[in-house]
């Protein structure tokens, strides 16, 4: 799967976007899942989503490496997502609990209250501990990844994940 996947991203840097597309779809529910818990609203996860692609697909050739795609993806999302929230009016979650559990295939099985004490335990976070909680559990990206995401090392990654796992934890206890 790994080889196919470095194949179609070759053809999308040389301009296919069926390529880009099928690229896309790989990764498309894990950036929509990441955006939702971000924004916590699903019309700027979903707007988050598209700009990020389209940042992508105008820039796809730009990127040197296509093994780096996933991480450089999540990477135009976070900060899209970022850009979304500047304004404290949009930091208010709309999202319902249920639409969030449904897009999170590991919270299916998950009591309703549940989810959303862990989504207001995560909005009680910076926006930087909050990207890397999400990126490390949601995105599933290992801390040299979160690292070259965020332009950070990894020693830094490691303790601020430890540290925003913490206070998650003191939080729901």
């Amino acid at each position: 799967m790994k080889n196919e996947l470095t194949k179609l991203i070759r053809e999308a840097q040389a301009g296919n976007s069926k390529a880009f597309a099928a690229v896309y779809s790989f990764y498309a529910d894990d950036l929509y899942r990441f955006a939702l818990w971000y924004t916590g609203k699903s019309a700027d996860a979903e707007d988050a989503v598209q700009e990020a692609v389209l940042i992508a697909f105008r820039n796809i050739a730009k990127l040197r490496k296509p093994s780096s795609f996933k991480s450089w993806m999540f990477k135009i999302l976070s900060n899209e997502c970022k850009t979304r929230l500047t304004n404290p009016a949009d930091r208010l979650c709309t999202v319902s609990v249920h639409e969030i559990v449904e897009t999170e295939s590991d919270l299916s099985g998950t009591d309703f209250t549940v989810s959303a004490e862990l989504k207001s335990a995560l909005d009680s976070l910076t926006p930087e501990e909050k990207q890397i909680v999400l990126l490390s559990v949601i995105g599933r990206y290992k801390s040299n990844e979160i690292a070259q995401i965020l332009d950070m090392t990894s020693g830094s990654v490691r303790s601020k994940l430890s540290r925003s796992l913490k206070k998650l934890r003191e939080i729901l206890q």
